[in-house]
């Protein structure tokens, strides 16, 4: 089943009602090409063994949600349990709903991705892994379009949307975007980095949340393999 909300009312974005914060950059000293994370530098306060009973449930509960996945683990950049616990969650139902505005490139409707096979992703205009991913997403759409893919991006992130679209033209993002003005979609996809992808196969139904771009094109080959509905 196809969710989408669709032309909420534009000029919500982030710097006009929120305090300015930090870019969420990758944590100091992470090597280039890894992801850009949302938690780096948190500090808990919590006493070391408040901090082991949460983090032994975390990785029980972690590991039991990862054990389902239809697709290898390392094949995303889930290295927290949580992380996955929170994408294993998702994974099997039907995709969360868009909160998104300002489309750009034509927009898409329920009609539109219908027996298709949908990527998001979820980026941010700061996030130097999005902006190199965008080429890539180009070429997959260029490639396999007529097959039956469809790609979207959704820009999200509580720093950089008010440059949204400059920063799109600027990447030639060719593929149909829009802004999170609420951050309403990063959460319905348990956004803990960027890019964060999400694939939706053919029945609308979330296959995998949480790919390293090096691997989108071959979980797009199996999806679009499959038959339609």
């Amino acid at each position: 089943m196809y969710h989408l909300l669709l032309g909420e009312k534009a000029g919500m974005r982030a710097g006009k009602n929120h305090a300015p914060k930090a870019p969420l950059l990758s944590c100091s000293g992470a090597p280039p090409g890894l992801p850009a994370r949302r938690d780096c530098g948190n500090s808990s306060g919590m006493s070391n063994h408040k901090m082991f009973l949460l983090f032994f449930g975390s990785v029980m509960f972690g590991l039991l949600a990862a054990r389902a996945g239809e697709f290898p683990d390392d094949w995303t950049w889930d290295d927290k349990p949580e992380f996955r616990a929170d994408h294993a969650t998702l994974e099997g139902k039907s995709m969360p709903p868009f909160h998104v505005s300002d489309w750009i490139n034509g927009g898409i409707t329920a009609s539109a991705i219908k027996g298709k096979v949908l990527v998001v992703d979820l980026y941010a205009t700061w996030c130097g892994p999005c902006m190199q991913a965008i080429a890539h997403n180009n070429e997959l759409l260029k490639k396999y379009a007529a097959q039956g893919l469809v790609i979207v991006g959704v820009c999200t992130s509580s720093d950089g949307q008010e440059v949204f679209a400059s920063n799109a033209a600027q990447h030639h993002l060719t593929y149909p975007a829009a802004c999170d003005p609420e951050l309403k979609t990063e959460k319905a996809y348990a956004v803990h980095y960027y890019p964060t992808y999400a694939i939706i196969d053919r029945k609308g139904i979330v296959r995998v949340v949480g790919l390293q771009p090096e691997h989108v094109e071959a979980v797009i080959q199996k999806l679009l393999a499959e038959p339609a509905p």
